[in-house]
């Protein structure tokens, strides 16, 4: 595993905990994309579904009643403390059908057309080469096997993040955009960057559609919260020194208040791409 994969599994294993607990609000939150994957991938009793970075495993988990006995969900992420809350929350569920595996989605130990079908939500933007995870996803699947995924679309239709990052780089804290590829939240919000992986990958077709939703905070503060434990800007928000941390909160707060209800209640618009491949 190089440096910077090894970098991604760290972030996501200090943030599983939080995932975890937080899991209710997620789902909640971003259902209508776990709607979208589980209804696109299509899974049918007796097939074998692989998800891909699957965090706490719920995309799978809705899709795992439609396997049935005879099928076989695998549920999978780079992070082991995420496997762990995935294996936690399907025990919780009452999930019986399935496997957790700590994978690499960019070089996986699974055969070669060993599934019918695969979802991931949000995982292929944060790899440090999505190339090689959309290669290794087609040859893992069947011929005509299913691939669903989403991945969050402009900063202009994602303020709950582009926001802080706007914050962040006004005070030279953060990266600028750069024509290099660079892991990130936003970093396939252009559609034809989707089509080039999925089409240098050898996928035979592929279909997107725009999914829209909201993150919704009981406050400002439970905002701050959730991009500080939560999200994958949460590393540089952490390691902030005290005044740089509280000058950023406040710039974040000024501009997110227009999100605010009058009772203090935050709703931050999202949208995603999400797209189905077909082998």
């Amino acid at each position: 595993m190089n440096e910077a994969t090894s970098k991604v599994r760290q972030t996501w294993d200090h943030q599983a905990k939080v995932w975890f607990a937080q899991r209710e609000q997620i789902l909640a939150d971003s259902r209508p994309v776990h709607e979208w994957l589980v209804r696109n991938a299509a899974p049918k009793a007796g097939q074998r579904l692989l998800e891909i970075a699957a965090g706490p495993g719920d995309t799978g988990f809705l899709a795992a009643p439609a396997l049935g006995s005879s099928g076989r969900l695998v549920s999978t992420d780079l992070a082991p403390a995420m496997v762990e809350a995935a294996r936690a929350r399907g025990a919780e569920l009452g999930i019986t059908n399935a496997d957790f595996r700590t994978l690499d989605a960019q070089a996986m130990e699974l055969g070669s057309e060993s599934f019918d079908a695969a979802i991931c939500r949000w995982g292929y933007m944060l790899m440090p080469d999505p190339a090689a995870a959309f290669r290794e996803t087609r040859r893992v699947l069947k011929p005509g096997g299913r691939l669903a995924f989403a991945v969050f679309t402009s900063p202009a239709e994602n303020p709950w993040v582009s926001i802080p990052v706007r914050v962040l780089r006004e005070a030279g804290l953060f990266p600028q955009p750069s024509s290099e590829w660079q892991p990130s939240i936003l970093a396939l919000a252009d559609p034809t960057r989707v089509e080039a992986l999925v089409t240098d990958a050898e996928f035979a077709s592929l279909t997107m559609e725009d999914v829209d939703f909201a993150w919704t905070f009981p406050n400002a503060g439970e905002y701050w919260n959730f991009l500080e434990q939560t999200s994958a800007m949460g590393p540089v928000l952490r390691g902030l020194p005290d005044a740089a941390r509280a000058s950023v909160r406040g710039s974040i707060d000024a501009r997110i208040a227009q999100y605010i209800s009058a009772d203090g209640r935050v709703a931050l618009p999202a949208k995603t791409h999400c797209a189905l491949a077909i082998r």
